[in-house]
């Protein structure tokens, strides 16, 4: 059975559901985790001006598509 990669800081993720200006597909690195489950995220892709780029995901909201060495 596979064991799913847990998100770590610096790892590369994407949103599964749209969060304040990030629309749903965005892709960023998590640069902070929370202890109530949530993850600060740099959004940079697409490019999102200013404080709009830096969000905070809950982590059933993440999928990561390139994990930290």
């Amino acid at each position: 059975m596979a064991v799913a990669h847990h998100i770590a800081e610096f790892d590369i993720v994407e949103l599964t559901e749209a969060v304040d200006d990030a629309p749903a597909g965005a892709r960023g690195g998590v640069l902070e985790l929370s202890p109530d489950e949530k993850a600060m995220v740099e959004i940079t892709d697409p490019p999102l001006d200013g404080a709009a780029r830096i969000v905070f995901v809950p982590l059933a909201k993440l999928r990561v598509i390139d994990a930290r060495p």
